[in-house]
């Protein structure tokens, strides 16, 4: 979470003891169950990961609170890795989140499909608050400082700390109460219904698309020219990419990418040669020479007509950061509709991504600026459709985007 530094407390008095009972076996689940069904009203969830170091996004820790009462922390290590019949109860609840996006892909993986959701992170950024990570908002709308220490931890260390899951409670803990604290305050700018369409949006929008050619996200990959070193570089993220999915570790612990481009770069076609770039010595990765030997022999083998190109797939339109040089009609079209949503945005005391996806935005101006449609309005609408625009933001964001066009058109 943004806002504070790691390990800082955000002001306010100390928080009370947390109160929690924690649950690893079948046994504890079901009474965990048995205690959620017979409250009523939203559950507050969250869940702990080990982002950066497994490869997966699964849940090692969950956290939930009924509106009254202790936290109650499921261990989903359990046997099968599941969390049986709470799973079923959850998902016939409202959940009651902070950052829903960061924890609904976990939540699902353990069988969790939620139908509807609160999200007091978003919330508070309908309210235009600048620091909404949990424990900034609890200290200004609760008046409580909590710390965020165990915020990197590797949850999924077994034994789990006490400490880790005296700190795990405190997420839950006061989330009915800031919800109560926030959302009246939508009300009083008149953005729930705003707020509502975003946490619809969040259990139903689409998920993003998978990403094309993900090895070209490896970092300082521009430095390498050659379509051969390219082609090193993928080999290598891809087998990387297997052993980490294989072995459940974040691929960067495995091999960093400063590793793999220096590797792409030189070519090594030896152990000897291989262990001594930076990176791939060290015992535990040593007995994995011969994997990376194996797709650097592999990218050194293809044909030309394999070798990848020195640029990435094109999607619709080339990124806008070469527009100004190879598109400067949409390029000034982008300044002229950025300049427009901003004053928007800071009319509004929002963030101008919040009106409207960056991507949304870049893909409309791209479509208008070089096919010169009949209809600006309809071409807007029907972008803006198809990008999964809330009404909304459809309706605060069309006249000053269609603004935006009739003066491109006039000058």
């Amino acid at each position: 979470m943004s806002g504070h530094r790691r390990g800082e407390t955000p002001p306010g008095a100390a928080p009370p003891p947390a109160e929690y009972e924690f649950v690893d076996d079948p046994a504890g689940i079901r009474s965990v169950t048995e205690a959620l069904h017979s409250a009523s009203g939203p559950v507050a969830v969250d869940v702990e990961r080990a982002s950066g170091i497994r490869y997966s996004e699964r849940a090692f820790l969950l956290q939930l609170r009924a509106d009254h009462g202790p936290a109650l922390l499921v261990d989903p290590e359990t046997p099968g890795r599941t969390v049986g019949p709470l799973a079923e109860l959850l998902s016939d609840r409202p959940l009651l989140l902070h950052a829903a996006s960061q924890d609904l892909p976990s939540l699902r993986g353990l069988g969790v499909a939620p139908t509807s959701i609160i999200d007091t992170e978003l919330a508070g950024r309908f309210l235009g608050t600048e620091r909404v990570n949990l424990g900034s908002m609890i200290s200004e709308h609760l008046g409580i400082g909590l710390a965020k220490a165990h915020s990197a931890a590797d949850w999924s260390r077994r034994p789990l700390p006490r400490s880790w899951l005296d700190y795990a409670a405190y997420d839950v803990l006061f989330l009915h109460e800031l919800a109560d604290a926030v959302l009246p305050l939508l009300d009083d700018l008149g953005r729930r219904e705003w707020f509502e369409a975003e946490c619809r949006h969040l259990v139903v929008g689409s998920p993003a698309p998978p990403a094309v050619d993900p090895w070209r996200r490896l970092s300082r990959l521009s430095t390498l020219r050659d379509v051969r070193q390219l082609a090193r570089a993928r080999e290598l993220w891809l087998a990387r990419d297997r052993v980490a999915a294989e072995r459940d570790i974040a691929p960067k612990r495995l091999l960093p990418d400063a590793a793999v481009i220096e590797a792409a770069r030189v070519g090594p076609t030896n152990r000897t040669a291989l262990l001594a770039i930076d990176g791939f010595d060290g015992p535990h990765r040593r007995h994995m020479a011969d994997d990376w030997l194996a797709a650097l022999e592999w990218a050194d083998g293809l044909d030309r007509d394999d070798l990848p190109s020195r640029r990435a797939p094109r999607g619709e339109h080339p990124p806008h950061t070469s527009w100004k040089r190879s598109d400067p009609e949409a390029a000034a079209l982008l300044e002229l509709a950025r300049t427009r949503i901003a004053a928007l945005a800071d009319d509004l005391g929002l963030e101008a991504g919040l009106l409207l996806k960056p991507a949304s935005l870049r893909l409309w101006v791209w479509r208008a600026a070089t096919s010169r449609p009949s209809d600006d309005a309809e071409l807007l609408e029907t972008v803006l459709r198809v990008e999964e625009a809330r009404d909304w933001q459809i309706e605060l964001t069309t006249a000053p985007l269609l603004a935006a066009v009739r003066e491109f058109r006039e000058g």
